[in-house]
């Protein structure tokens, strides 16, 4: 029996090695979050007005951009900047919305940018985004 039970085994591993590998191939773009590029169902936050300049795209929740930069696209304006209060503009690809918020932690006031809209950042938002959350 134990002889029988090795050979299934060593027949499975390979199985399991390829599916692993196509499971892997065949994920969604979110490998490709904070690239400094927004791919659709990201959620892109500009440092400059019009979805300009430099871009810090998410497809999570963040309860403290406070460890983030603005990376890209390469020789864009903002880049290596801190994201945390230095927002004018924004653009959500994904079919979700998202809440922002002035302060860490989901605190302060909270705007809703709905699914597919792009725009510049009101007064009370402007240069004060701290947090953000998705929903549906």
């Amino acid at each position: 029996m134990n002889k029988n039970l090795r050979a299934l085994r060593l027949a499975a591993a390979p199985m399991a090695v390829a599916a692993a590998f196509l499971i892997t191939a065949t994920s969604p773009a979110s490998a490709w979050v904070h690239d400094g590029y927004l791919e659709r169902f990201e959620f892109g936050l500009y440092w400059d007005d019009n979805s300009r300049g430099c871009v810090f795209d998410s497809n999570n929740d963040d309860d403290h951009l406070t460890d983030d930069t603005f990376t890209g696209p390469a020789g864009c304006g903002g880049r290596g900047k801190g994201v945390n209060d230095n927002t004018t503009s924004y653009n959500n690809s994904d079919i979700y919305g998202r809440y922002v918020y002035t302060d860490v932690n989901y605190g302060g006031i909270r705007g809703s940018i709905p699914a597919g809209y792009i725009g510049n950042a009101s007064s009370n938002y402007r240069n004060s985004i701290s947090s953000l959350r998705w929903y549906q």
